[in-house]
C-alpha cells in the first residue's frame, strides 16, 4: 500500500513539473515574451515623441515625467523567512568550517 502511495505521489509531481514545463514551453513558442518586451519599447518610443514633441514646443522638461519606474517589492513574509534561514545556515557551515581547520592546525601543530 505504501509504495503504491508513493508512487502516486512521485508521479503527480512529476506531471506537475511536466505541466509547469509546457506551460513555459508554450508560452515562449507563442511570443508571450517578446510581445511584453515589445510593449515595454512602444512605451519608450511614445516617451520619446512626447519629449520630442514637448521641447519643440519650448515646455519646460524634466526627464523624471518621461521615465517609467517598475519598483517591484519581493519582501514578504516568504522571502524575509528564506533570506533569514539562508544566512543561519551559511553561518552554521561557516563555523563548522572554521572549527574543521582549526582542529586540522591543531593537529599538525602538535606532531
Amino acid at each position: 500500500m505504501k509504495k503504491n502511495k508513493k508512487n502516486s505521489i512521485v508521479r503527480f509531481v512529476f506531471m506537475l513539473f511536466f505541466i509547469s514545463f509546457l506551460v513555459v514551453y508554450f508560452s515562449e513558442l507563442a511570443g508571450y515574451y517578446e510581445y511584453k518586451n515589445y510593449k515595454r519599447t512602444e512605451l519608450t518610443k511614445e516617451q520619446i515623441e512626447q519629449f520630442e514633441k514637448d521641447i519643440a514646443s519650448g515646455k519646460e522638461v524634466d526627464l523624471n515625467n518621461y521615465l517609467v519606474f517598475e519598483n517591484k517589492k519581493y519582501n514578504n513574509k516568504l522571502s524575509i523567512l528564506a533570506s533569514k534561514l539562508s544566512s543561519g545556515v551559511s553561518n552554521l557551515v561557516e563555523t563548522g568550517v572554521e572549527n574543521t581547520f582549526k582542529f586540522l592546525s591543531n593537529l599538525v601543530e602538535d606532531n
